[in-house]
């Protein structure tokens, strides 16, 4: 129940994007889309991250199917959403590159767990710097927008983190954080906080990387 409602306050978010912005929807479909998959990830996460409670104690739940799916959509379109920006052609861009900054991410978190062993939520951060890194390196016109999406998804999915984690603090016991120390921001877990910044500049700016589109 209460992983709903988390959902539920991310599904609150997304449909208010969604409503406002006619021109971003079709971004926020696709990157939700895209995004959902991600859920999976909880068979690496559980149980030394964390493990939640779900609907038949289903080890990757519809919770978190629901979950990745609303924050891909949100993530995708949050700077342009908030600063009120559009999307943009551009004529030259490296296509064939881009599909890289998707694919490198998981390998390269493997790689780091195998030769720095850490909690796998670590090398998963480590493998979204990497990411963030070469989309820049693709794109440096997108640096601008990693950076603002950073920030807006972050501070959207700190504020929600922790409504959500005060409206009900028996969740704190769901995170492990297996061989980290357990730190808390206003009762939400940091390592999550920090989650939401990087996946901001990650996810962000995918879309304007596989499609060629500046925001403007």
């Amino acid at each position: 129940m209460e992983y709903l409602f988390g959902d539920l306050i991310t599904f609150v978010t997304w449909i208010i994007f969604f409503y406002l912005r006619k021109d971003l929807r079709k971004e926020m479909l696709i990157m939700s889309i895209v995004s959902a998959p991600l859920a999976f990830f909880d068979l690496l996460y559980v149980p030394t991250y964390w493990r939640p409670v779900t609907l038949f104690n289903l080890p990757v739940g519809i919770e978190g199917l629901l979950f990745s799916f609303f924050i891909g959509g949100i993530a995708a379109v949050s700077y342009a959403e908030i600063f009120q920006k559009k999307l943009r052609k551009v004529l030259k861009y490296h296509k064939h590159f881009s599909f890289i900054v998707l694919l490198v991410i998981v390998p390269t978190a493997f790689l780091i767990k195998h030769f720095y062993p850490t909690n796998i939520s670590i090398s998963m951060y480590l493998a979204l710097l990497i990411g963030i890194a070469l989309c820049i390196l693709i794109r440096k016109d997108l640096l601008k927008s990693s950076i603002a999406g950073s920030i807006t998804f972050g501070v959207i999915y700190a504020v929600a983190l922790i409504i959500w984690s005060n409206l009900f603090p028996l969740t704190n016991n769901w995170f492990v954080l297996q061989g980290l120390p357990r730190i808390f921001l206003f009762n939400a877990p940091v390592y999550e906080i920090i989650f939401g910044f990087l996946f901001g500049a990650y996810w962000g700016n995918l879309y304007e990387l596989f499609f060629g589109y500046r925001l403007k």
